[in-house]
Order: structure tokens, then C-alpha cells, then sequence
């Protein structure tokens, strides 16, 4: 077991190392995906995990959600659908302000409905698009603004991001749509007005800058599939909604991987819309499942949760579910502590605790880039199509003060509700 729990904790040192120095040392300039999965061979290669207990640590159900929200992703950008939109941002902004405004609210209240790691994977080519249809912008304000948008926004619905259907599902909560919305729409509607003001702070010198709109004709390329891709967008949040409401409790993955799959039945581009799936974030998903199982069956994050508040109190979650949100993103976090809490005590009864967790762990994604799998998503997205570069230590400078107010918020609400 010591042998393991050294191994293991070299495993995340070097590949947690290599997430933090990119940006900072172009020595160690090495791609999210490429650095999880150094990680993931070397909890295999020491002997961590056994192969066959790799396989198994890789949540299929998120993995088929994600590839099915990244192939409707993929059909709305290769339809031309994300450059039209785009362009009719950007054209209806005359400041800067107003265009981060429109990224960060749209973004925020489409993924109330719509999950993040969907939305962040649609919006980002849209915004890198919008670099190109204005003079003298710097997306890289849009793109924080979508990062906190998406998290944010989807805290306050069970169907918002994969850690809050994990919870909605596992902990056993009555009627969870309605409790999610009764115990978060409020701080959640604060935060949204108080991160967008502290936003025009973070990024005041671009804030107020004009935009020049160049004159371009933009227009569908393929409009049936647009209207393709859209409309199995719809029916697919139409039918988790109406799934929770009834409850049916139908599985997610595979009502997004039934709409996946009639785009590629009935569109004459499939072989474009599958190439270009996001599949290096897919990769990056299946690896750091790995390395969370060797970190959990070494001993690590045993370690690390004795380390930290337990999570049966209000500071408990929301301190443990930020920090240790860090080190294995928050899906995987959410999912260890669900039978932890369940086994300290916390039942179905106690919402206020389960929405909490769901509150904590999702705006743990503000903080740093490992901190969630959206922003993940927005970086591998962003640089595949020449778009700016995020850095650890640059996120995680902006995403303190929005961090502190977010939970401060959250914090403060359900203590007193």
C-alpha cells in the first residue's frame, strides 16, 4: 500500500506539474489531454491500477454524454450555424462591454438547461469566430466570460452540468428539479449580476473598447443540418426535463446519444461532423477517470478528504468540495464523496446539504482550469481552432476574486435560507 500511495502521488505531482507550468515554461509545453494522460500511464505503468481496473474506472455514461453533446457541437460548426451567430453578435455590439454581457448571459441561462460541457464546446468556436468578424478585439475577455457563464449558469438545475445529475440522481432528493430551483435560482440570479460587474473590473482595459465590425456576408452553408442539429438539440432537453418532472429518470447519455446518432443517420456530412468532434477532450475525460481511481484505491484521496473539513457541515462541503474539486475536477470529486456523505449521515432529507455539494463543486470550476471540465473544453477548442491560449497561474489570478464572491454567495444564501 505505501509502495502505491508513493507511486500514485508521483503520478499526480508530474501530471498536475505539467498542467500548471504550460503557459508559464515553454519546456514543459504540453496539452491538458497529453499531460492527464503521462498520468494515467503511469498510475498503469507502476502498477496503481491494473488495466482491466482502468477500463472499468471510465464512466461510459459521461463519456457517451459528452461525445453526443460534442457531435451536436460539431454538426451546429460545421453547418456554418456557430459563424452566423457569431457574426450577428458581434454586428448588434457597439462596446466590448456589451459583448461580454451577451456571452456571459447567454451562455449562463442556455446551460440552465443545456449542460456546460455541451455549451462551452458549441460557444467556444462561435466566439473564436467572432475574433475574425471584428477588428481589434481580444476574445480572451469572451472566453472567461463563457467559462463563467456556463458554471454559474448551470448550477441551479439538475440537468445543468454531469456532477448535479449525479447528485440529483444518487442522493436520493425529492423532486430535484424543484429543489435545485428552490434552494439556488436565487444566489444563483445574484451571482450572475455581481460576476458581470466584477468582470468589467477584471477586464476593464478591453471593456470599453469600440468594435469594428467588418462588413461580411455570412450566411448558412448547410441549413438543413442546422436546423437538424438544433432541433435534436431541443428534443433532447425537452425530454430530460420532461424525464425529471414525470419521473422517469431516463438515462441521460442515452437520450444524447439517440440524438447523436439520427444526426449522423440522416446528414450527408457526417464523416466532417465526426472528425471534428471534440475528441482530444474525450481523451482527456477517460484519462483523468484513471487517474482518480488510482488516486482513490492508493490511498491518496483518502488522504487528502482526511486532510480537509468533513463534509457534514456547510463549511465542510463547500471547503472540500472547492479544494479537492482542484486535483480531480469536480465530476469525479462529486461522485467519491456521494457514498462518503451517505455514509457520515447526510440522507435524502437533508437537500440543503446535497445543493450545497452541488453548488460548491460546480463553481469550484471558477477557480482554476483543472477545476472543471468546461474549461477544459474552452481551451482545447479555442487553441484547435488558433484562438488564444489560457495559462494556469492566468486563470486561476482572475478566477480567485470570482471564486471567493461566487461561494461567498452561495455560502451565505443557504446558510440563512
Amino acid at each position: 500500500m505505501e509502495y502505491r500511495f508513493i507511486a500514485a502521488s508521483i503520478a499526480l505531482l508530474i501530471t498536475y506539474s505539467l498542467i500548471v507550468l504550460r503557459g508559464v515554461s515553454r519546456r514543459f509545453d504540453v496539452p491538458a489531454w497529453v499531460a492527464m494522460l503521462i498520468g494515467a500511464s503511469i498510475m498503469i505503468g507502476t502498477g496503481v491500477v491494473t488495466p482491466s481496473e482502468a477500463l472499468s474506472s471510465i464512466n461510459l455514461n459521461v463519456i457517451i454524454f459528452l461525445f453526443s453533446l460534442f457531435t451536436i457541437a460539431s454538426a451546429l460548426e460545421v453547418s456554418g450555424f456557430l459563424s452566423y451567430v457569431a457574426y450577428r453578435l458581434v454586428s448588434s455590439s457597439r462596446k466590448m462591454y456589451n459583448l461580454i454581457g451577451k456571452v456571459f448571459l447567454s451562455s449562463a441561462v442556455l446551460s440552465m438547461v443545456i449542460s456546460n460541457d455541451g455549451l462551452a464546446a458549441s460557444f467556444t468556436p462561435m466566439i473564436i469566430e467572432s475574433g475574425k468578424a471584428a477588428n481589434n478585439i481580444d476574445v480572451k475577455p469572451l472566453l472567461y466570460a463563457l467559462a463563467y457563464g456556463v458554471t454559474i449558469g448551470s448550477v441551479m438545475m439538475p440537468i445543468g452540468n454531469p456532477q448535479n445529475l449525479l447528485i440529483a440522481i444518487e442522493s436520493g432528493i425529492p423532486r430535484p428539479f424543484v429543489s435545485f430551483i428552490k434552494y439556488l435560482a436565487i444566489p444563483t440570479l445574484i451571482n450572475l449580476a455581481v460576476t458581470y460587474a466584477l468582470m468589467l473590473v477584471l477586464f476593464r482595459r478591453s471593456a470599453m473598447d469600440d468594435l469594428e465590425v467588418k462588413s461580411l456576408s455570412i450566411t448558412l452553408s448547410d441549413p438543413a443540418l442546422s436546423n437538424l442539429a438544433l432541433i435534436m438539440l431541443i428534443l433532447i432537453v425537452a425530454v430530460l426535463v420532461a424525464s425529471d418532472l414525470v419521473g422517469l429518470n431516463l438515462n441521460a447519455a442515452l437520450v444524447a446519444l439517440i440524438g447523436a446518432t439520427v444526426v449522423y443517420a440522416l446528414s450527408s456530412r457526417r464523416g466532417e461532423v465526426l472528425s471534428n468532434v471534440d475528441w482530444q477532450t474525450l481523451v482527456f475525460f477517460m484519462a483523468l477517470f484513471i487517474v482518480s481511481e488510482g488516486a482513490y484505491t492508493s490511498g491518496v484521496l483518502s488522504y487528502l478528504a482526511h486532510a480537509l473539513p468533513a463534509p457534514t457541515t456547510l463549511w465542510g462541503i463547500f471547503a472540500a468540495s472547492i479544494l479537492l474539486s482542484q486535483v480531480i475536477s469536480n465530476v469525479p470529486m462529486v461522485a467519491l464523496y456521494l457514498p462518503l456523505m451517505s455514509s457520515l449521515g447526510v440522507g435524502p432529507g437533508n437537500v440543503n446539504d446535497w445543493v450545497a455539494l452541488a453548488a460548491a463543486s460546480t463553481i469550484a470550476g471558477n477557480l482554476t482550469l483543472i477545476g472543471a471540465a468546461s474549461n477544459i473544453i474552452i481551451l482545447q477548442a479555442s487553441e484547435k481552432r488558433g484562438g488564444p491560449r489560457f495559462s494556469y497561474i492566468e486563470f486561476l489570478l482572475y478566477g480567485i476574486p470570482v471564486t471567493l464572491v461566487n461561494a461567498g454567495i452561495y455560502y451565505a444564501y443557504l446558510k440563512f435560507i
